[in-house]
């Protein structure tokens, strides 16, 4: 019994005279639903692509699919009525392909009755309806170079956070945009330019360049210092220690006091234990300049990692020649002492040689002298006895200069080894020597940077200019103080972190006020106005028609943040990867079809020459900028790479598998370094460190995680409430953030201690 009623009781449901049918309104819907999942440019399935009418009549490995004009003659009709032992699309398929109806292999075989006509596909405008409030995952992070601020897109929003005040600053809005929103669509990608200026963002078929504003803070009129704390609570944490208070102030509600003291210090206390909370010193230079040292620090300590690696794996290499150079020496020996013998043993063979020929000779010239040439059989069995012992004779004589030969040659091959294997010894001692320099030079560096961060640290405790005035911020979460040089400097009050500051001249008199706008104004007799929230303002929009094929999936910017590289494609046909000018957007390079499958991240090698990209076609690729040309192609996944990262040093690159695994890649060889394995999902995003050997991981096994290159587990947050879509970490490790289906951004400090927890609107 037939699956489907006979053609002709399907045309029946059909007009009697029908219009031309056209392809991509009529007959494309349903052919792309249920069978160009299989049959297309990139999965070709019985090397039939059925994209087009024209694909479909060069047909695959069975012939034409289609023949114009003859419909039930048809391949692709014939299988779509699980005739003639084809049964398309096949039962329990990974694509959710299903049977036509037949009502759609009626329009099938008419539409090829009637000639199987190609048409034009009408380019039809995507309208993105509003989201549901239920719709609000976080699917990508980004962190400002220096670890201050932190982007999460949530939905179609792009949302701020400080990480020295774990506060929120700001909602990235476009004003084309409804309430309030960055895009229309979901945002999918988000970098930061290296200097923290420029923020990009991608969403389905565009990407937006976002610049942080210069903000000028309203003017204010200096009004007299925040109140200052009770005369009962300065005598009490006066006896505290050995500084006098020079100025003081409560926060708003009361909870919480600011000394500024004679030692240069600015302390923030508890007012109720009388305890001190923090001490805030330093300046955001200091700061700056501390955390370039921390870097040289690690990146120093990774570099005599990698050398002192380097080192063990040339002497290892060196003990394995060792042991060839012995026994080339030992060949040279055995054979130096028999090849005397060899060649005692030569003349005596030539000797029995020559007296074979001559008594072949001689046989011979007897024969000769016989009348009428005709020998007698003694004669002739004398010659061939003679030519016997001759052959015999010639063989042995030959054997002997073999084996003299055999054994000559034994001793050059050897003498040959040993020149090879001492030269090759010889290129590692280079190597090694080199290896050993570099590592002294690098623990130089090391060692300079600690003794200078040290002297840094021990700078910020000795006494300089006095804190005159203090104040908290309104909400209580920042700290301000104006010094007699005329500096005013703005503290995080949970971190510490210096975060602002200005310079103005110094005068007798001296306020400072915090406003509800977060700014604080000192008054010296001129006015000097800081803290001011940033804000990133719509540069551009870059949407052109036809530029992006689908959603951008990866944006990365270049290490010197002059271009922007975006990495998207369309699902299951091309990945490509398009460079924009950062500062007018330009194009300036694109790389259609580098994958054959949607691009889905991206990063760029440190000194900015080459790109590495991830795909949906499990490949991961670095392709060198200037010329596009591709340096390595690494398949060590089994399903889509979801994230790509550089190593400081550029040495080594990090993927993420969405089968649950990370491959580390030794960019040297090009070759792989290490499969790490412990994730029950699909490993979503990874980042290096800063200049270490940890990548921070987030993975739909709900966890968050930090391995090294090399496969070791560092830390994890695990049992987190959804499936982790994102995971980011300031460049020395003090703060992890993380971000996924359940919408809220988690920050913990480098220990794994939850620090602060953000939802959405």
């Amino acid at each position: 019994m037939k699956p489907f009623p006979l053609i002709a009781l399907l045309c029946a449901s059909l007009p009697a005279v029908a219009a031309d049918l056209d392809y991509f309104r009529d007959v494309y819907p349903f052919l792309k639903a249920n069978c160009i999942s299989c049959h297309n440019k990139t999965t070709t399935k019985a090397d039939l692509n059925m994209e087009t009418p024209e694909l479909m009549i060069k047909g695959g490995e069975s012939g034409p699919a289609i023949i114009p004009g003859k419909g039930a003659e048809s391949l692709i009709v014939t299988a779509s009525l699980h005739q003639k032992d084809m049964e398309m699309p096949p039962p329990n398929n990974k694509s959710g392909a299903v049977n036509l109806i037949p009502e759609q292999i009626a329009t099938l075989k008419l539409w090829i009755d009637q000639g199987a006509k190609g048409s034009v596909m009408e380019e039809r405008a995507v309208v993105l309806q509003a989201f549901s409030a239920s719709i609000d995952p976080i699917y990508c992070v980004a962190m400002t170079k220096d670890g201050r601020y932190v982007a999460c897109g949530r939905s179609n929003h792009i949302d701020v956070y400080d990480l020295a005040t774990r506060q929120f600053v700001t909602y990235i809005s476009d004003p084309a945009e409804k309430n309030g929103a960055s895009h229309r669509a979901l945002v999918q990608s988000l970098a930061f330019s290296p200097d923290g200026t420029r923020l990009a963002s991608g969403s389905f078929r565009e990407v937006k360049i976002w610049k942080l504003a210069e903000t000028k803070p309203a003017a204010s009129t200096a009004k007299s210092a925040s109140s200052p704390a009770g005369a009962d609570l300065l005598k009490k944490i006066a006896t505290t220690g050995k500084v006098t208070v020079l100025s003081s102030a409560l926060s708003a509600d009361g909870k919480q006091a600011v000394t500024g003291c004679d030692d240069g210090s600015v302390r923030v206390w508890d007012v109720a234990a009388v305890k001190p909370v923090i001490e805030l010193r330093g300046s955001v230079a200091a700061a700056r300049k501390m955390a370039e040292l921390e870097w040289t620090i690690a990146s120093q300590t990774l570099e005599q990692a990698f050398q002192k690696s380097e080192v063990a794996r040339i002497e290892a290499q060196d003990k394995a020649l060792d042991v060839l150079l012995g026994k080339a020496k030992e060949a040279i020996v055995a054979m130096s002492k028999v090849l005397p013998e060899k060649h005692k043993a030569v003349p005596p063979t030539t000797e029995a040689k020559a007296a074979a020929q001559k008594a072949v000779d001689e046989v011979a010239a007897k024969i000769k002298a016989v009348p009428a040439g005709k020998p007698d059989a003694a004669l002739e069995k004398q010659l061939k006895d003679a030519q016997e012992k001759f052959i015999t004779a010639n063989m042995t004589e030959v054997s002997a200069l073999a084996a003299v030969n055999a054994a000559q040659s034994n001793v050059k091959d050897a003498e040959d080894d040993v020149k090879r294997i001492s030269d090759s010894k010889a290129v590692n001692a280079k190597a090694i020597a080199a290896a050993n320099a570099a590592s002294a030079a690098a623990k130089t560096l090391q060692d300079k940077a600690t003794a200078d961060l040290a002297a840094a640290k021990l700078e910020q405790t000795k006494g300089g200019a006095k804190p005159i005035a203090v104040s908290f911020s309104a909400d209580s979460l920042r700290v301000a103080s104006l010094f007699d040089d005329g500096t005013l400097r703005v503290w995080a009050a949970a971190t510490g972190m210096p975060v602002e500051e200005s310079s103005g001249k110094t005068a007798a008199i001296t306020t400072i006020t915090s406003t509800s706008d977060g700014t604080f104004t000192a008054t010296k007799a001129i006015t000097q106005t800081v803290g001011s929230p940033p804000r990133w303002a719509l540069e551009r929009k870059i949407d052109q028609k036809g530029l992006f094929a689908d959603r951008v999936n990866a944006v990365r910017f270049s290490p010197d943040g002059k271009v922007l590289a975006t990495g998207g494609g369309e699902l299951s046909r091309s990945g490509d990867i398009i460079f924009f000018d950062a500062a007018t957007g330009k194009v300036t390079q694109s790389w259609k079809e580098k994958h054959t499958d949607t691009v889905l991240c991206l990063d760029y090698s440190p000194d900015g020459k080459r790109l590495a990209s991830g795909g949906a076609d499990k490949i991961a690729r670095v392709t060198d900028v200037a010329t596009g040309k591709q340096v390595n192609l690494f398949e060590g996944h089994t399903h889509h790479v979801m994230g790509v990262a550089f190593r400081s040093d550029g040495r080594v690159l990090a993927t993420a598998g969405a089968e649950g695994t990370v491959v580390t890649w030794d960019m040297i060889i090009g070759e792989r370094k290490r499969k790490i394995e412990g994730w029950t999902k699909e490993v979503t995003s990874l980042q290096f460190i800063g200049a270490t050997n940890q990548i921070v991981t987030s993975a739909g096994d709900n966890r968050i995680r930090i391995v090294t290159d090399d496969g070791t587990e560092v830390r994890a947050m695990a049992n987190l409430p959804d499936y982790m879509q994102a995971a980011v970490c300031a460049p020395n490790g003090s703060a992890i953030i993380g971000g996924g289906e359940d919408s809220m951004l988690r920050i913990w400090d480098g220990a794994g201690k939850e620090l602060a927890v953000f939802g959405g609107k």
